[in-house]
């Protein structure tokens, strides 16, 4: 009954550290779905907030942000439960999982996430959101720079904050293109904040790949040439005379 119920928890929190240790995600998924499909059992919410916030780095490892999001609040709302200052690194874990999901909630819009709103470990996670929400590009790699001890001590959050240098990259690029159909990489390397042109060059790849973009690189000459949006007539009108234009570019270039 009860009892072993409460034992087969702490049996699969074993499990699920172990599996987590060697990377197994198959396994630490098949443990980690059990156990949160276990009912009428109330376990320690220390062996749950446990559980969860593997669980959440087992969604992470799979690029699952949002649900990773949620699995991170849960462990932190088990761990605030258990009185365990875990609570803390739950709560920036959470935070990453909402900047990758690039997530226009606020993790501390909710109730029990408020209190540590201006602990000094939390701020910095909270102004690299708020760079990021503005998608200010400065902002965010000036403040991982002066909380370089704060934020990248973290080996978990580390390793993500390449990708989330990425994500943020991304969408400003997807901004500075938009009004242009011809723009060079080096242009865009500006507004990047002076990335090397091969940075910005496999993040247009990335999107053009994934369908995100409809255009081309011109390697050699070095700038992205975009294809028009086909929509209203004067859109169509509007997309051979610059479908010209790029035409004379080439030849011009091309002598």
């Amino acid at each position: 009954g009860y009892g072993s119920s409460t034992h087969s928890m702490e049996i699969y929190a074993l499990q699920i550290q172990l599996y987590s240790r060697q990377k197994d995600n198959k396994k630490l998924r098949e443990v980690f779905n059990t156990a949160m499909h276990v009912r009428g059992v109330i376990p320690h919410p220390r062996t749950l907030a446990l559980i969860q916030e593997l669980g959440g780095k087992m969604h992470m490892a799979a690029k699952e942000y949002e649900e990773a999001g949620k699995t991170f609040f849960q462990a932190f709302k088990s761990y605030d439960e258990a009185g365990d200052a875990s609570r803390l690194r739950c709560l920036k874990y959470l935070v990453l999982a909402s900047m990758l999901h690039a997530s226009t909630i606020n993790p501390f819009d909710s109730q029990e996430a408020r209190p540590y709103k201006d602990d000094p470990e939390i701020t910095a996670m909270t102004s690299l959101v708020q760079a990021f929400h503005n998608n200010n590009i400065q902002e965010f790699e000036k403040i991982l720079r002066q909380n370089q001890s704060r934020i990248m001590q973290d080996e978990f959050i580390r390793e993500h904050i390449e990708d989330l240098l990425r994500t943020i990259r991304t969408q400003v690029l997807q901004r500075v293109i938009r009004p242009y159909t011809r723009i060079s990489l080096a242009a865009i390397s500006k507004e990047l904040n002076d990335i090397p042109e091969e940075d910005v060059e496999s993040l247009l790849v990335s999107l053009i790949l994934d369908g995100s973009l409809d255009g081309q690189l011109d390697q050699l000459e070095g700038v992205l040439i975009k294809k028009l949006q086909r929509g209203s007539k004067s859109g169509n009108a509007k997309s051979q005379d610059e479908s010209k234009i790029d035409e004379v570019d080439k030849i011009a270039n091309a002598k």
